[in-house]
């Protein structure tokens, strides 16, 4: 491993050092060298993607901001913070020209493109390999690399995109953020959202179809002799931590959700092939999430990150100093959870364990207090199964109202809720009933916000309800740097 921090810490070095017009990387001979060395076995591909992995643990992404702090500062769960708080207090008030929001949203931007440029050094070098590979190895890693492209690019769209793309069909022929299909000195194209949507759609699919020799996937194209020769060494063991054939088939979902319309039957689709077909499975009855706070067992994709234990200090309820700590107020709570309804609030497990009730105020307790008895440790959530069953009963509430009701009551029921939902819903009420399950399940998982933004939503819960949501607050402002040296329009 350490050969491989080498050759991406230098190109970190390299990224940072970026501050003109004319070069995006500088790729040396002597990187050249490096690479060349890197990648001439099959353990060397191995390293490097275990390295892109590391590279999205950084606490400017998954590892923070864009798991479970500033993407859910951004969705109004949480209580004002107290002054003092350099990180996120100008972020949770939507000032992004702020010195401190600045810093922060340039360096989500440039370690996400980042992760990027190295995923597309190893498609490229994939394609060079000279050497021997085992049946379906260099289709699995592959198809690994081109969902991760994929699912980086979502996420800096749903960041600095638009929102209500359904919506606002004039937005199709606009530019939107670059979509990196190299490693490469020059800045990356920018294209239309018709474009980008294609381009992630493609890689989705091609990553799909060589993912169906991934060993998680049903029908696994890869023979029992071909699994023990790749995995000798365990390094495909735990696939739920890694890219997998099911957490793009989720992510497809995702994307085909966001483009709204007729694409919400293709989402469906895709969810319920995931609901039908994948190792992760909602909750059951008698299992208790005591050392499994995050609920291991219906992550499509979980990430591992380093130190993830040094989280508890944003969720410390007691002390009233802290001025990062991420707390919710007992109105909020009481309102998210119904707690006046005791069959509701009372019996879900999202509010009776998976809160905290500190003196300070209320905190997740999903990513405190871990220990490595805990079967989530250090794993931070990026893609669950309830997602899926959110997704196909939004599609289902327009058509199939019976059913998108038994898909939102398997996980009401899954978090122990007692009453079920109200026996006269309409698609109007559904979708508010739908809303509630969003705000309840998605608490310091960093999905909320793009939920709110994906539909539109013009008053946002537990925000000023004078203030009307568009895309001044939904859309994350390009870094001014990629704006004046990148001639990029947003």
């Amino acid at each position: 491993m350490k050969r491989t921090l080498k050759f991406y810490g230098l190109s970190l070095v390299i990224l940072l050092s970026l501050q003109s017009c004319e070069k995006w990387f500088d790729v040396t001979a002597n990187n050249q060298i490096k690479a060349e060395d890197q990648f001439s076995s099959v353990d060397g591909f191995k390293d490097a993607l275990m390295g892109v992995y590391l590279s999205m643990g950084n606490g400017a992404i998954y590892g923070l901001n864009t798991s479970y702090n500033l993407v859910d500062v951004l969705s109004q769960q949480y209580a004002a913070f107290i002054a003092g708080n350099t990180e996120v207090g100008e972020i949770q008030k939507f000032n992004y020209t702020h010195v401190s929001s600045e810093r922060n949203i340039k360096n989500m931007w440039d370690k996400y493109y980042f992760s990027i440029a190295n995923i597309n050094s190893l498609l490229e070098h994939i394609e060079k390999s000279e050497f021997a590979w085992y049946q379906g190895e260099k289709e699995i890693i592959k198809g690994e690399l081109l969902g991760l492209r994929a699912f980086l690019h979502f996420d800096l769209l749903r960041f600095f995109g638009r929102s209500n793309y359904a919506n606002r069909p004039d937005l199709q022929a606009r530019l939107t953020i670059p979509y990196a299909l190299k490693y490469s000195k020059d800045y990356p194209v920018q294209y239309s959202y018709s474009e980008t949507f294609e381009l992630m759609e493609k890689d989705i699919a091609e990553s799909l179809t060589l993912l169906k020799f991934d060993p998680i996937s049903k029908g696994t194209l890869i023979s029992n002799e071909a699994m023990l020769n790749i995995n000798r060494d365990g390094f495909y063991d735990k696939r739920q931590n890694r890219m997998n054939y099911y957490a793009v088939k989720a992510l497809q979902a995702r994307v085909f959700s966001w483009q709204g319309g007729a694409k919400m039957k293709d989402a469906a689709e895709a969810a319920e092939e995931v609901i039908a077909d994948s190792y992760a499975k909602l909750l059951g009855q008698n299992e208790s999430v005591n050392l499994n706070k995050t609920i291991v067992q219906e992550q499509l994709f979980g990430l591992k990150v380093n130190n993830l234990q040094n989280s508890q200090f944003y969720f410390d309820g007691d002390l009233l100093t802290n001025p990062f700590a991420l707390r919710m107020q007992g109105a909020t709570v009481a309102e998210v959870y119904e707690t006046e309804i005791p069959e509701i609030g009372a019996a879900d497990i999202r509010f009776n364990t998976l809160l905290i009730n500190g003196n300070a105020g209320y905190v997740s307790s999903k990513l405190v207090n871990r220990s490595m008895n805990d079967l989530d440790f250090n794993v931070i959530p990026l893609i669950k199964i309830p997602e899926m069953y959110y997704i196909a009963s939004e599609y289902y509430a327009s058509n199939n109202l019976s059913k998108a009701i038994q898909l939102l009551e398997k996980v009401r029921e899954s978090r122990r809720i007692v009453q079920p939902l109200p026996a006269n819903l309409n698609s109007e009420t559904f979708s508010q009933e739908l809303l509630k399950e969003y705000r309840k399940e998605y608490v310091a998982e960093g999905q909320l916000f793009f939920y709110y933004k994906r539909l539109g939503l013009q008053h946002i819960p537990n925000y000023s309800a004078s203030i009307i949501a568009d895309d001044k607050i939904y859309m994350l402002p390009f870094p001014p740097s990629e704006i004046e040296f990148g001639n990029r329009e947003q």
